[in-house]
């Protein structure tokens, strides 16, 4: 009998059986289980090609986590967040993962140059710390990439990114209907792609409401709890006039800010509102509860996937010469700190 008759019986087309005894991608998880079962069952298993598609390096999809100087990334690494996710949805189409890290503080030129001899089918770099000039070394690879959590908009290179800008405006749009008048800027002194555009969407924002600003009212602090307290404690004992409300560039920094103006006998948010970004878990934790701005991971992970699943699969968007940019909603989530 020919595969085109089996197809048949089962109720598939020709080029989906193909897919599936093939080990190709195309095709769900559980639809391949469920006809390798069939298959079994009417006694067609000896059309199953038999390979080992975990050493089949055309399945597997490269994570490449890129470490600057690790200040942001080995502290509070975000991107454990996504890996499973990312995993999972991958697996539903017949690949699997392989996790590349490259640090700059290390020799990088070998492992990139591993990637450059690899038979990936394609990569999704989690770009947190990096800059354009870093994201440059990794256009030239043999397969097709995705650049996730930046933006890089002079890089001719598909991305998938978090509107910053989207989450610090409703972060002012909060803080105005609550009166505020005066709002500062808790900045991390870390400098990378998410926090600029934050640091964007705060003056912008402060602009739409015609709310003035003043540079002095953007005050740089560590990315870390500690840190920030201790920097925000530094600028409370200068005892001059402050915001009525902050923003700050991630929750980490929030936990700070609460605990230092806790310290100088502020109330919150009575006499100071305190707002955060990334809505981490830590945010129900904090006394009183942070509100912040939610990042949508899933919708981050699965934008990528199919973004990337296109490059890889769909000859019109192999081809396409030019990039595919998508930022992901962010969503203000309100609690006792403002």
């Amino acid at each position: 009998m020919t595969n085109k008759e089996i197809a048949q019986q089962l109720g598939i087309s020709a080029a989906t059986l193909s897919l599936i005894i093939n080990h190709k991608p195309g095709v769900s998880e559980a639809k391949r289980q469920e006809v390798f079962a069939e298959l079994k069952n009417r006694g067609y298993a000896h059309i199953i090609k038999q390979v080992n598609i975990l050493n089949d390096t055309t399945h597997n999809i490269g994570f490449i986590i890129y470490k600057k100087d690790g200040a942001i990334l080995d502290q509070y690494p975000f991107f454990l967040l996504l890996l499973e996710i990312f995993a999972q949805q991958i697996s539903q189409h017949g690949y699997h993962m392989v996790l590349h890290t490259i640090d700059e503080r290390n020799n990088i030129s070998i492992p990139i140059q591993q990637l450059q001899n690899s038979d990936l089918a394609g990569g999704i770099i989690f770009a947190t710390e990096m800059t354009e000039k870093d994201m440059e070394q990794f256009l030239t690879l043999p397969f097709p990439i995705v650049a996730l959590d930046n933006e890089f908009i002079t890089l001719n290179c598909d991305t998938v990114a978090i509107n910053n800008r989207m989450g610090t405006f409703q972060v002012i749009k909060h803080l105005v209907e609550k009166n505020h008048k005066h709002i500062g800027y808790f900045k991390c002194k870390n400098e990378i792609s998410s926090f600029k555009q934050r640091t964007y969407g705060y003056q912008n924002a402060l602009a739409h409401y015609d709310i003035f600003f003043n540079e002095n009212d953007i005050i740089p602090v560590s990315f870390t709890v500690e840190g920030s307290f201790k920097d925000i404690d530094a600028y409370l004992k200068q005892k001059g006039e402050i915001p009525t409300a902050f923003v700050c560039d991630d929750d980490i920094i929030a936990s700070g800010a609460i605990r230092a103006f806790q310290l100088h006998g502020y109330h919150i948010p009575e006499d100071i509102a305190i707002i955060g970004f990334n809505n981490r878990p830590m945010c129900q934790e904090i006394t009183p509860t942070l509100t912040s701005v939610d990042v949508q991971k899933n919708a981050l992970v699965t934008e990528s996937v199919q973004l990337l699943l296109k490059r890889i699969e769909n000859s019109l968007y192999c081809n396409q010469k030019y990039a595919i940019k998508i930022l992901t909603e962010c969503q203000l989530i309100i609690r006792q700190s403002s």
